[in-house]
């Protein structure tokens, strides 16, 4: 991890675009695009259940401090360099951009991965849990805790950490971007 709090980084398969959010398609379209490359995976419904709900709240929540998301569904980044998310693509391909060109009102924060944020089963009582931030009061909350635990792992090999499942750990700053006027400038690098 790079913990470079200047720069949004965003990854994805070197053979897609960028920017490719599920939960901006409708249930079904979103569910064979997953089922296309896990044939029969009883998996994809409850997952894709729980992410259109984790991008509700997400933006409910953004909407509760004063964000001002245009999309109904975030494109996800996260907020410095992250390796252990390269290996969630066969060929990764990512982009830097500077948090300088987005407009501050339309991006958001969890501290660590949503997916592990908002799991009360997780949550440990700090001030984090469930719980969405503007830019300033990320870069508070790493001023005062760094970056969230990272442990080495690999997602395409399976190789995780033997101590704990991988989706608890909070892994990086996660940023969701609300906006596509920034993001369009990068659809065709």
């Amino acid at each position: 991890m790079i913990n470079d709090i200047k720069h949004l980084y965003h990854y994805y398969e070197k053979s897609k675009p960028p920017f490719r959010t599920l939960t901006s398609l409708p249930f079904e379209e979103a569910k064979a695009v997953m089922s296309a490359g896990n044939v029969g995976a009883t998996w994809i419904d409850n997952f894709l259940q729980q992410r259109y709900e984790r991008d509700k709240t997400l933006r409910d929540k953004f909407f509760s401090i004063g964000g001002k998301p245009i999309r109904t569904a975030p494109v996800y980044f996260t907020l410095g360099a992250n390796e252990g998310m390269k290996t969630w693509f066969n060929e990764p391909n990512w982009l830097r951009i500077p948090m300088s060109e987005f407009d501050y009102d339309t991006v958001s924060f969890t501290y660590g991965d949503s997916f592990a944020v908002f799991n009360d089963s997780l949550n440990t009582g700090e001030e984090w849990w469930g719980k969405v931030f503007l830019y300033d009061d990320i870069i508070n909350l790493i001023n005062k805790y760094g970056f969230p635990e990272d442990p080495p792992y690999h997602m395409g090999k399976r190789i995780f950490p033997k101590d704990k499942h991988i989706n608890h750990y909070l892994k990086f700053i996660e940023a969701h971007i609300w906006s596509d006027e920034t993001i369009n400038k990068y659809r065709t690098l």
